[in-house]
């Protein structure tokens, strides 16, 4: 892709001084620097002054006349700007230690796994270990303070966010030590977790409210808005957004019942979904069985890729269990891009957690969602492409991101991937969420508890109550309004691609409308919007040429 030097020069220097704020950092990286990220106040006020004046050079190019590709890395620039400042203006508002980001116990398991083989491997060991207790107690003065304005992690994280740390405490304790050298820091960083460990379960827990949600705490309503309009890419009302969600959720369950109809079910959708939930044979014996059965997926979709998209990226992907100690507080598995020095393919990390109660019929979808095509598939061709810039190779909106992921997911259906319960378990995933646009709203903004929102997911998804409380918690304490984003983008998508295919006619190319979708990567969806109008004037004037 062509991008002129001095839009690309001023997009890489704002990234390249902002990333430390960014969980990117965490979850993708290896201590870059040999530094740990700097999530003080200072720092965010100082990214939101520097964001203020790439956002006024980057508006003074914009209204030049500017090439295409130049026009939207701009507009994604001012954006990623925006979300600099809500780093700021969402600050004591945020829960750094929350159970999804994990990110005490993420920079553990990072740490542990450096070689130590050669003296500069160590050096750069005991350069990271001599850095981690003085991060730890920058969080833990973080989560004081916090304390001191009312704002507490519920009771329900509290208890989530103590499994990892205490976790991660027992991995300092039998392995930081790993040759001489090591004790001091080592006993450093035990401490600072154990005093973390003991603010948490000590008062703080005593003082932490029962209930979920942001609208409990001061500046919780202004975060929950700044962050819908951040996730979805538009400012809206949450109470148009959960009725948004019951319409969709009609929509899908009519689907659902009229496929569980051609497989010989009677009765209403409840008894239809309880019948299938206690049946043995939708759920593994063992976790190689599931194993198997997430690769035997992939090696389905392997072969039609080329047919329906023109480029592969270099690294493959597969799939793994995460760590057993990790699945009792998240819900089902996470994808993790490939990261050069550390592993060369893209890897599904899946949960195999209460193997003898969980439904898996829904195991396909998410196959062809975390890696072909969708998110591997996407993420890596950006990251893969040198002519970006950093701001695109690691944006990610997660509307686009997860719309994408289920639009590649759907698209499966359309291959002929899906067997009939396959393709019913893909649909109780879409009403799952559906009802996530009902009960993040419900919780963050409108005033619903912890027992409406989980009888409603009880009542309309195949979840266990592990399943259900773990996503609750998320929705309200790691990251409120992002759970509006899959269904969202996913709606975004199929729109997009249905008036596309009716604007243009026999004009309309799948593997060229694929191909513009991807260009840009994970952008907002109001930015892609703009892109795919250009696209679709060019696809006109190319056909009447032709």
């Amino acid at each position: 892709m062509v991008i002129s030097s001095e839009v690309l020069q001023l997009a890489n220097e704002f990234f390249a001084s902002t990333v430390e704020n960014n969980e990117v950092m965490i979850v993708k990286w290896t201590f870059p620097d040999a530094q740990f990220p700097d999530l003080s106040l200072e720092r965010a006020e100082a990214d939101a002054r520097l964001a203020d004046e790439t956002e006024a050079r980057a508006r003074t190019m914009l209204n030049n006349a500017v090439a295409h590709n130049d026009e939207m890395v701009l507009k994604i620039l001012i954006r990623y700007c925006a979300y600099i400042r809500n780093n700021r203006d969402n600050y004591w508002q945020r829960f750094d230690l929350n159970s999804s980001y994990r990110t005490i116990p993420t920079l553990v398991e990072k740490m542990l796994a450096l070689p130590t083989a050669t003296p500069e491997e160590r050096a750069f060991y005991l350069r990271i270990l001599k850095g981690f207790a003085p991060f730890v107690h920058s969080m833990h003065e973080k989560l004081l303070e916090q304390a001191r304005r009312y704002i507490r992690m519920p009771k329900m994280c509290c208890d989530l966010v103590l499994q990892t740390l205490t976790a991660a405490q027992d991995e300092i304790d039998q392995r930081a030590v790993r040759f001489e050298g090591c004790e001091e820091p080592a006993c450093a960083l035990a401490t600072e977790l154990r005093d973390l460990v003991a603010t948490i379960s000590g008062d703080y827990y005593e003082l932490a409210p029962t209930a979920l949600g942001m609208g409990q705490y001061p500046g919780g309503v202004e975060l929950y808005a700044r962050e819908v309009e951040t996730y979805i890419s538009c400012r809206e009302d949450p109470a148009a957004i959960m009725a948004r969600g019951w319409q969709e959720l009609e929509r899908t369950e009519r689907a659902m019942l009229d496929v569980a109809r051609t497989m010989g079910y009677t009765g209403t959708l409840r008894e239809v979904l309880d019948t299938i939930q206690a049946d043995s044979r939708y759920r593994f014996d063992t976790p190689e069985e599931m194993q198997n059965a997430l690769e035997g997926y992939l090696d389905k979709i392997r072969p039609l890729m080329p047919k329906y998209f023109d480029r592969m990226p270099k690294a493959d992907c597969t799939v793994a269990r995460t760590r057993e100690a990790d699945e009792q507080t998240s819900s089902w598995g996470y994808y993790h891009v490939p990261v050069p020095g550390e592993d060369d393919k893209g890897i599904y990390y899946y949960s195999a957690a209460e193997l003898d109660r969980r439904c898996q019929i829904r195991t396909c979808a998410v196959v062809y969602h975390e890696l072909l095509p969708g998110h591997h598939y996407q993420m890596n061709l950006v990251q893969e492409d040198e002519t970006l810039p950093d701001i695109i190779h690691h944006h990610y909106d997660t509307a686009y991101a997860d719309g994408w992921a289920e639009y590649a997911s759907n698209l499966a259906y359309e291959l002929g991937l899906y067997e009939p319960m396959e393709y019913f378990g893909r649909l109780t995933w879409d009403a799952f969420l559906c009802c996530r646009l009902i009960v993040d709203t419900g919780l963050n903004a409108l005033g619903w508890t912890y027992d409406e929102a989980a009888q409603l997911l009880r009542e309309h998804t195949m979840f266990t109550e592990l399943e259900i409380h773990t996503e609750l918690v998320r929705y309200t304490c790691s990251m409120p309004a992002q759970a509006l984003a899959y269904k969202w983008g996913s709606r975004w998508f199929c729109d997009l691609r249905e008036r596309m295919e009716r604007e243009l006619g026999d004009a309309f190319d799948l593997k060229r409308f694929h191909a513009a979708a991807l260009k840009f990567g994970a952008i907002p969806l109001d930015i892609l919007e703009d892109h795919m109008r250009w696209f679709e004037q060019q696809e006109l004037a190319r056909a009447k040429e032709a």
